[in-house]
């Protein structure tokens, strides 16, 4: 990254140099900390960032492999039909944050958003939760993604070893290993990064033609009733509220959508990149995942079928070709595939961590970019550290139950900042209007704002509620007590300690991000 005279003065002094104790607050910059806590490598240009984005979502891969909610609770119809109006949704979400992330393109950039357009009396506060809410809903969605890729290779074992039993410590292995190349790569090979999602993403489409003619050349076609077949197979016997729960199968393909702002201080001309590989990108995974739903819809088994499978996207593939071989060839594909985009995901993941540290959510121990490698090796160590302890929770048959609660969080957790976010901006456009940056819908913005505020709400009114009933302690869907948790603990910090000494975001850690950003 390009630095001023007097940053490139002081690059000899703090190279080795551990952060001072106290963070610099609302533009009392202490430069030698500053350039201690901004020190990463703009690596990433727009190509790079917009492979890195389609890889890191992957949702035309996960459409089969996610699709099991969707046919416990609503069938095909509510299925597809859910899909288009989230796919709606999420664009008109994807364009909002484009907008922002031409403002401030930045890591952490929910509470920074937040912070910026929400108003004066409850800005701190607002900011706060923000944070907390925003970083434990990317935590929970890495572990989430990390354990659903173990349940295709799990599937594939079973495959090809019928003898092959699915338990806890062999779950726990498998995904401590993946997790633990993806962390070494990040920390020792972060420079290549770049280029492996781009040559993961010309996979990713070479993949997606390769299935798309495979299902059409091989596969035997349903009837078009399958387009209309309904499908409760959870108690609900309310199939409006039952479908509405089963359209989390979709929208869990979309969760964390805004990954690549958390690139924005390693990104070449930030204000114009990010956004524009963040909507193209996530309307690009939308189509492909569209195209994938109405492809599946023609081609794959009985319903009943997929709900007794070990995976359904591995069951999926058998019944399209009848060959272990090539449902094994394929299947590989879409494992690497998404280890592909686990790496990103610890890329993301870790940035959010640095910049929570280094605005004083986390400890400041955190926020320290490595002076060798010029990453902030402390957050990733910090955020893999937290994953693989979650991870564990797969050892024994009741810990299942804990880390469904931790995995189901993130899609509330996540909703809830994006709510936030768009409350305030929705907001700030009403009352005083804001100052857009080079990249804006212009006077289409403020309608792309409600929409996506409309929808987001509209989607966490069925976070909280259980895939089954008659719910007990194995099928109760814990999201909103884990929730609950999260903000007791936020609250209570801020009474305890954030209230009286945190002053919000740091200025001048901004201040310097975006005016070396292009």
């Amino acid at each position: 990254m390009a630095h001023d005279d007097k940053y490139q003065l002081n690059a000899a002094n703090v190279l080795e140099e551990e952060p001072s104790s106290q963070s610099p607050q609302n533009g009392s910059v202490d430069e030698t900390l500053v350039y201690a806590q901004t020190r990463t490598r703009r690596l990433f240009n727009e190509k790079q960032l917009f492979a890195f984005s389609l890889v890191y979502m992957g949702s035309w891969n996960a459409v089969g492999g996610n699709m099991y909610y969707g046919m416990y609770n609503g069938g095909p119809l509510a299925w597809l039909i859910s899909y288009i109006i989230i796919f709606a949704g999420v664009t008109c979400q994807s364009a909002s944050f484009g907008e922002l992330a031409s403002i401030q393109p930045v890591a952490g950039a929910q509470y920074y958003w937040t912070h910026h357009f929400a108003p004066a009396s409850s800005k701190r506060l607002l900011t706060w939760l923000q944070g907390w809410v925003t970083w434990t809903a990317y935590v929970s969605m890495m572990a989430s993604g990390n354990n659903y890729n173990i349940a295709i290779i799990e599937g594939l074992i079973s495959l090809n070893n019928p003898d092959y039993v699915v338990v806890g410590w062999r779950t726990t292995l498998i995904s401590l290993s993946l997790l633990i190349f993806s962390t070494l790569l990040n920390i020792y090979a972060f420079r290549i990064v770049p280029w492996f999602e781009l040559l993961a993403c010309v996979f990713n489409i070479c993949l997606f033609l390769i299935v798309v003619v495979v299902f059409y050349a091989m596969a035997p076609r349903n009837s078009a009733e399958m387009f209309t077949m309904t499908n409760v197979s959870s108690g609900w016997d309310n199939y409006f509220v039952a479908s509405h729960i089963g359209s989390l199968s979709n929208i869990w393909l979309f969760i964390g959508f805004e990954n690549v702002i958390h690139m924005g201080e390693e990104t070449k001309k930030a204000k114009k990149i990010v956004p524009r590989a963040l909507f193209w990108s996530i309307f690009t995974n939308g189509a492909l995942g569209f195209v994938m739903i109405i492809t599946l819809l023609i081609c794959m088994p009985p319903v009943d079928t997929l709900l007794n499978s070990a995976s359904p996207i591995v069951a999926i593939l058998l019944h399209v070709t009848g060959s272990v071989k090539v449902s094994t060839a394929i299947t590989a594909g879409l494992i690497v595939l998404n280890q592909s985009a686990t790496i990103g995901v610890v890329s993301s993941v870790s940035r959010l961590t640095w910049a929570w540290a280094r605005d004083g959510g986390l400890p400041q121990y955190f926020s320290y970019v490595d002076a060798r490698h010029h990453i902030p090796l402390r957050a990733v160590v910090l955020t893999s550290t937290l994953v693989g302890m979650l991870t564990l929770l797969n050892l024994g048959s009741a810990t299942y139950i804990a880390l469904g609660a931790i995995t189901s969080l993130s899609s509330m957790a996540m909703y809830l900042s994006y709510g936030m976010i768009l409350a305030v901006v929705v907001y700030a456009r009403l009352t005083r209007g804001i100052e857009l940056g080079q990249w804006h819908w212009g006077k289409w913005g403020i309608y792309l704002n409600i929409a996506a505020l409309v929808y987001t709400v509209y989607a966490l009114i069925w976070f909280p509620f259980p895939q089954t009933v008659p719910v007990n302690a194995e099928n109760m869907n814990y999201s909103g007590p884990v929730l609950g948790v999260v903000f007791i603990g936020a609250i209570s910090l801020w009474f305890m300690r954030a209230r009286i000494h945190w002053d919000g975001p740091n200025r001048g850690v901004a201040d310097e991000v975006l005016q070396h950003g292009d």
